[in-house]
């Protein structure tokens, strides 16, 4: 059986054909994803949408049992009573629920603080209540989806697409024992709770495209895990991409609550497509922060000596000829979720660490550090028996020194993912098996 697979990512689009049978990808074609101009972290979802069909013509010669989709998750998309985009898609990075509400609060925090939920900025749920509060939900929107559910519909020809729950409790306020909207929650924060899409549990078909299934599309970052990890009780998944997570599954819920009763989802707790959770560390620094660091070292040379050299190569070469340092450096360049004042900085400068070399290290030894940190957050119950770190993303998989950083922090071996494409190969596999009761 082979199946096709779609990742809807930040940054690229990929598509994959997956062989069950040899469980390898054996044939994929990606294309660029970019964000709209002087529209902050908006994206244009029909040109998403354009781009997939574009990739798919390279597949339709080829024999495939049905369609999966993994998406970049917590971004919405309004769209009109036909299933059409009214709105661009807005994206994890919408920084709109950091803007002031009333009484020196955010948009963030005042949804927090009413919902008992935690909310950040770019959570759909966010933005909705941000859009609704100043008049910018479209006149003809009546309903938002996720980007890969707008995909599904657009595919199928559908006019709505119900959102699997690993999307849908991206989007915020979302009761993970009732694997549903806590609508009345959201209801008492003053949220229109009209607007949100209805919530699929496990495997459901939106629809056909080339009279093959297309199920409804899954997180990204639970995609991820499936494309990657193996043996799920044992290992750890660490990715970096443009962000960075650190994820474990377990079959079981736990969730801590504060003295007054209210739910404190630390670390992230999301539904795992085909039956129970992951626990999930998520960072803002990732792969990013080594791009920036690079652009620091390139602007240098630029500056002093009129020259533009590969900086990562020669980060990569001084990184291993200088082999340890003394410099701690916090990278949190981009701060946190609900911490944009979070600590950054090199620590312990001296006159003997005080070279490129030491900051190199330093940084990228801080990368691992914060994903480290993020995994001691988990709950004892979920670490126990972690054997193995299975590292994904190309901000681990193209940066040796990343790996070998990563390592040393964990004190626990550090393999690759055998499949590139992880997303889009999760995407792949979650649609090999059909389950009784996915119907269009």
């Amino acid at each position: 059986m082979k199946t096709l697979g779609i990742d809807i990512g930040t940054t690229s689009i990929c598509v994959v054909l997956y062989d069950r049978e040899t469980e390898k990808i054996i044939k994929n074609r990606t294309a660029s994803n970019a964000f709209l101009k002087n529209q902050g972290y908006a994206q244009d979802a029909d040109e998403i949408v354009n781009k997939v069909k574009n990739l798919l013509k390279e597949f339709v010669q080829d024999d495939f049992e049905a369609v999966g989709i993994s998406s970049q998750m917590h971004g919405i998309v309004y769209v009109d009573k036909d299933g059409r985009a009214v709105s661009p898609f807005y994206t994890w990075k919408e920084e709109c629920g950091k803007e002031i509400y009333r009484d020196d609060k955010t948009y963030e925090e005042y949804l927090s603080e009413k919902t008992g939920y935690p909310m950040f900025s770019g959570y759909g749920s966010v933005t909705h209540f941000y859009m609704q509060k100043n008049g910018r939900i479209p006149e003809k929107a009546v309903k938002f989806l996720n980007i890969g559910d707008y995909l599904a519909v657009c595919l199928t020809g559908r006019k709505t697409a119900g959102v699997n729950e690993s999307i849908a409790a991206s989007f915020g306020g979302f009761d993970l024992v009732k694997r549903d909207f806590d609508w009345e929650a959201l209801t008492k924060a003053g949220v229109k709770t009209e607007y949100y899409p209805e919530v699929s549990q496990g495997k459901t078909v939106v629809g056909l495209y080339e009279n093959k299934p297309v199920f409804a599309a899954i997180g990204d970052n639970q995609a991820s895990f499936l494309g990657a990890v193996g043996d799920r009780e044992k290992a750890i998944s660490v990715n970096v991409g443009t962000g960075s997570q650190v994820s474990v599954y377990s079959p079981n819920l736990y969730i801590d609550r504060t003295e007054d009763g209210k739910k404190q989802q630390k670390p992230e707790i999301r539904p795992f497509p085909d039956g129970g959770y992951l626990y999930v560390g998520a960072s803002l620094n990732g792969g990013k922060v080594y791009e920036r660091l690079a652009a620091f070292f390139s602007e240098v040379c630029e500056l002093f000596a009129g020259t533009q050299p590969d900086a990562y190569e020669i980060m990569a070469k001084l990184a291993r000829e200088k082999g340890e340092t003394s410099l701690k450096a916090v990278p949190n360049l981009y701060g946190g979720r609900g911490t944009g004042e979070k600590e950054s900085g090199f620590f312990g400068l001296n006159s003997e660490n005080f070279h490129p070399s030491d900051f190199i290290l330093g940084f990228v030894r801080g990368m691992g550090e914060e994903l480290k940190e993020l995994y001691e957050g988990f709950p004892d119950e979920v670490k126990k028996g972690r054997t193995c770190l299975i590292a994904s993303g190309n901000g681990m998989r193209k940066n040796a020194l990343m790996r070998e950083m990563t390592e040393k922090v964990f004190h626990l071996p550090l393999m690759c993912s055998e499949r590139e494409e992880e997303a889009a190969a999760g995407a792949a596999i979650f649609a090999c098996e059909p389950t009784e009761g996915a119907a269009l």
